[in-house]
C-alpha cells in the first residue's frame, strides 16, 4: 500500500517526535546525515581537483562534483524537516533557542577560523588580513546573518532563517499535508524566481533579499516541508519494506545519475551547477527532481544498510564536522597542486583519492570533537547542556 498524503501520520512514528523524553533516536537518520557530511567533504576536495583543472565539464572531478552538489544541500534540509515537531511557545523564545542552537555554534566556527588565519597571518605575514577581518566587518556580517570567517557554516544562518519562517507559517498551515505541499511548491517557486533576478537586490540595504540567507532560505523552506511530509505521510515506513526499499534504491539512483548532467542552466554560478549557497539552480524541473531523487537514495541507502558505531558517531557530530571542513579545504588544495593534474584525469584515482582524505579528516577531527562536546557543549548546539566551561544556557 503506498502511504497516504492525507493528514496524519502513523501513530508510531509521530509519538516518536511528540514525545523526545521517551522516544528512541532513529539510528537510520544518523546514518544518513553520516552520508551526507561525507558528501559535503567528499564534494569540496573533488572541488580543489576540479578548481585546478579549470571546471572541464568533461573531467572526472568536475562531473563527481556536479552530481555531489545536485542534491547534497536538499538531503540536509529535508533532513531537518523530517525532524520538525512544533512546540507552543513564544516568538521570543523560539528565536532564543534557535540562536543558541543554530548561530552561536555558526560564530563560534566564524572566530576559530578567524583565530587559525590569524595564526597562519602571523606565519605567513599574509598581507590583507586587517582589511578582510576587520571589526566593522564582522559586526555587518553578524548582523545581515553571513559568515565572515568560515563560509562553509552558511548552512546553519540559511537553516534558522528556514525554521523561524516555517514557524511563523505554522498557524496556516499545521499539519495539513496538502498545505503543506502547496507551501513547498510556492517557496521552491519565488526563491528560484528571486535567485534568477538578482538585480530586485540593487536598491535593497544590506544583501538585499539575501539578508539573512531569505532568498537561499526559500528554497530551504520547500525541501524542508519535504521531509515533514515525508514524516508524516509514513512513506519511511512504506520504504521500510524490503521490495519498496531496494525497488525504491535503484529507482532513485537511476533517476538522479540520468537527470543531474541534463540540467544546463540557467546558473548563476559561473561552475555552471548547482550551488544552493549562491541561489544557482539551474532548470527548476531538473533541480527538483535530481535534488529530491538523490536526497532519497541517501535516506533508502541509510535504511537499507546496518548501523555502524563509527558511522553513527559521524552522523551526531555532524556540525562540528561541518564547522572545521574549511580546515582540511585549505590543506587539500597545495597538496593537490605537489601531486600534480594528470594523475587526476583518472576517475578512479579521483574517486580514491577524495574518499581517503574524507575518511581521514573524519578520523583526525574525532579527538576535537569529544573535546569540544565535553568542554563546550552549550556551544555546539547544546544549549541546555552542563559543561565544565559554561552553565546551561537553556533550562
Amino acid at each position: 500500500m503506498v502511504p497516504s498524503i492525507s493528514g496524519n501520520s502513523s501513530d508510531r512514528l509521530t509519538d516518536q517526535f511528540n514525545t523526545p523524553k521517551s522516544s528512541k533516536r532513529l539510528p537510520w537518520l544518523d546514518m544518513a546525515k553520516a552520508y551526507g557530511m561525507f558528501l559535503v567533504y567528499y564534494g569540496h576536495f573533488v572541488e580543489k581537483i576540479a578548481e585546478h583543472q579549470g571546471y572541464l565539464a568533461e573531467t572526472a572531478a568536475y562531473k563527481q562534483y556536479k552530481f555531489i552538489y545536485a542534491f547534497h544541500m536538499p538531503l540536509f534540509f529535508i533532513l531537518s524537516g523530517f525532524v520538525y515537531k512544533y512546540k507552543e511557545q513564544s516568538l521570543g523564545s523560539f528565536i532564543y533557542q534557535k540562536v543558541l542552537t543554530r548561530i552561536v555554534p555558526a560564530l563560534f566556527f566564524n572566530f576559530f577560523a578567524i583565530g587559525i588565519y590569524f595564526v597562519d597571518h602571523i606565519v605567513r605575514s599574509n598581507n590583507g588580513f586587517g582589511e578582510r577581518y576587520s571589526v566593522p566587518t564582522i559586526l555587518i556580517n553578524i548582523l545581515t546573518g553571513y559568515p565572515f570567517g568560515n563560509f562553509l557554516t552558511w548552512f546553519l544562518f540559511c537553516l534558522f532563517t528556514v525554521e523561524l519562517l516555517n514557524h511563523l507559517i505554522y498557524p496556516l498551515t499545521k499539519d495539513n499535508l496538502w498545505k503543506r505541499f502547496g507551501l513547498a511548491i510556492v517557496t521552491l517557486i519565488v526563491g528560484y524566481y528571486l535567485g534568477l533576478h538578482q538585480s530586485i537586490n540593487a536598491n535593497l540595504p544590506f544583501q538585499g533579499l539575501r539578508t539573512w540567507y531569505f532568498n537561499e532560505a526559500l528554497v530551504g523552506l520547500s525541501f524542508y516541508q519535504f521531509g515533514f511530509i515525508l514524516r508524516q505521510s509514513g512513506m519511511v515506513e512504506w520504504f521500510e519494506k524490503p521490495l519498496n526499499r531496494y525497488v525504491g534504491l535503484g529507482l532513485t539512483l537511476v533517476v538522479t545519475v540520468a537527470t543531474f548532467n541534463l540540467n544546463q542552466g540557467p546558473f548563476l554560478d559561473p561552475r555552471n551547477m548547482v550551488a544552493l549557497a549562491l541561489t544557482s539552480y539551474g532548470n527548476l524541473f531538473l533541480f527538483s527532481i535530481t535534488a529530491i531523487t538523490g536526497s532519497l537514495f541517501v535516506i533508502l541507502l541509510a535504511i537499507s544498510l546496518p548501523g555502524i558505531k563509527g558511522i553513527t558517531f559521524i552522523g551526531k557530530s555532524t556540525l562540528i564536522l561541518l564547522g572545521m571542513n574549511f580546515f582540511f579545504m585549505d590543506i587539500a588544495k597545495p597538496m593537490i597542486g605537489k601531486i600534480g593534474l594528470s594523475i587526476f584525469e583518472n576517475w578512479l584515482i579521483v574517486t580514491v583519492f577524495c574518499i581517503g582524505i574524507t575518511l581521514i579528516s573524519f578520523v583526525v577531527t574525532v579527538p576535537l570533537i569529544q573535546l569540544l562536546h565535553k568542554l563546550l557543549p552549550q556551544l555546539m548546539g547544546r544549549p541546555k547542556a552542563k559543561g565544565p566551561l559554561l552553565p546551561a544556557l537553556l533550562s
